[in-house]
């Protein structure tokens, strides 16, 4: 190697090193801010509110990065998920040559599909321990107790309560479903709209499961996560959104089936049931019946089924008929709070589903490689679980592979690439879900290499 490259990377480090022990509190900013950045954004600082997790989050990218190069490693660490995301954001880095996207609206739509999916080699590269994803569970549970309870505050006290603080407030006070006994209003918390809320609760949900089943977990903690699952269970309900609910059903249905070990299953079994039973005390004394009459629709095709289905097959018609998609930013990724009328008037529509959403905008070629995407994580994600020795990292664990089990099913009916807080935290669990199993093989080989040498 040539001095001026060391000379090069011994700069790097210089510049770097400083900050890789930031690396942890930057992400825990940048989480918080994802649960509370709404707010400035339905109050008008909007291009304050989409900068400022930007910023934070190109921050950590730059030092993760970084330190490997410095290091003499390759900057892309190879791991099962590795490759569909580099052929992804390549295929989007290409799409913003497509003609039929304007240039402004390219390079806002390329923020939301390549810088969150990044955190995934956050979580690969700088997770080292159980205390860590430990320290993690607790600011994520933490900041979902604070925002369901306001979620169910905010129900309570009602729309209008809340409906003159700006336009984007009036708005949302106005979503509501029907029931026999008249509009209900659908309560969104912190969050940008009623679905963000009931999702982002049932993903924290699926994290507390994984609490609760460890027995390495003191008692005191694994009742704290109980109380918040129970309460983010309400935020659910109070949201009125039914896509949660089949998200942890669906959940449970990878957990019985694909996760191994009968004696697991039985003990989160019970516990899931007897944390169900407490959800459903809690939404007997807060909301009524009113939600279950919302729940039954989930088997009526015509207001459930076709609600999620329809737009994957208009996504996929976008597709036919543009099979280079419509561009980057077209079904999301354009600021919808921003006043700039050269902005709002960018042609954007919408597609609320993954699968559809990447149709829309990279075309046959782009949702290939996005289902590429989707099935690799669902695959490795439980792979990567069930390598694990039985243990606290494991049981902890559980809830990233349930998130990442889900993906593939889940991305049918959301558009995951760019949904705050969500996005930040999904890709920084399934990295770290993945590493974990490295690190046990990595451990795992080096034991048998110790007891070979004895042998000799």
């Amino acid at each position: 190697m040539s001095r001026t490259a060391v000379g090069s990377r011994k700069m790097l480090v210089d510049i770097v090193a400083p900050g890789g022990h930031l690396v942890e509190p930057i992400v825990w900013l940048l989480v918080t801010i994802g649960f509370f950045e709404a707010q400035p954004k339905l109050l008008g600082a909007s291009w304050f509110a989409y900068l400022l997790p930007v910023a934070l989050a190109a921050r950590v990218l730059f030092i993760v990065f970084a330190l490997p190069i410095a290091g003499g490693k390759p900057l892309i660490a190879r791991s099962g998920v590795s490759l569909p995301i580099v052929l992804l954001r390549v295929w989007c880095l290409l799409e913003t040559l497509n003609p039929e996207s304007p240039l402004v609206r390219s390079l806002l739509g390329l923020r939301s599909w390549l810088l969150y999916l990044a955190l995934y080699f956050v979580g690969l590269y700088t997770f080292r321990s159980v205390r860590q994803l430990e320290r993690l569970y607790g600011l994520l549970l933490t900041l979902g107790l604070l925002t369901a309870a306001y979620g169910v505050y905010q129900w309570r006290a009602g729309p209008e309560s809340f409906a003159s603080w700006s336009d984007y407030y009036g708005r949302l006070a106005k979503l509501a479903w029907s029931a026999q006994s008249g509009l209900v209003f659908r309560a969104f918390s912190t969050f940008v709209a009623p679905g963000t809320f009931g999702t982002n609760m049932a993903l924290l949900i699926l994290l507390a499961f994984g609490v609760i089943a460890s027995e390495a977990v003191p008692l005191r903690w694994r009742a704290a996560a109980a109380v918040a699952a129970v309460v983010m269970g309400a935020g659910i309900v109070v949201s009125g959104s039914r896509g949660p609910v089949v998200h942890l059903a669906l959940a449970g249905a990878v957990m019985l089936v694909f996760l191994p070990g009968l004696g697991t299953k039985l003990r989160m079994a019970v516990r899931v049931g007897l944390l169900a039973g407490l959800v459903a005390l809690v939404v007997v004394v807060q909301v009524g019946s009113v939600f279950g009459e919302r729940l039954a629709t989930i088997g009526e095709p015509e207001s459930f089924f076709w609600k999620w289905f329809l737009p994957l097959m208009r996504g996929l018609d976008i597709a036919l008929a543009h099979p280079l998609g419509m561009g980057l930013g077209y079904t999301a990724g354009v600021p919808q709070f921003i006043a700039d009328r050269y902005v709002r008037d960018l042609p954007t529509t919408n597609v609320d589903s993954g699968y559809g959403s990447a149709a829309a905008e990279l075309g046959l070629v782009g949702l290939l490689l996005f289902v590429y995407l989707a099935m690799t994580v669902g695959v490795e994600g439980l792979r990567a679980w069930r390598r694990l020795r039985t243990g606290h990292p494991k049981d902890l664990l559980l809830g990233p592979a349930l998130i990442a089990g889900t993906y593939p099913i889940v991305s049918v009916i959301a558009q995951p690439q760019a949904t705050l807080p969500s996005s930040i935290y999904v890709w920084l669990l399934v990295g770290m879900i993945v590493r974990a199993s490295t690190l046990y093989d990595e451990d795992h080989a080096d034991r048998v290499l110790r007891s070979s040498m004895r042998a000799r």
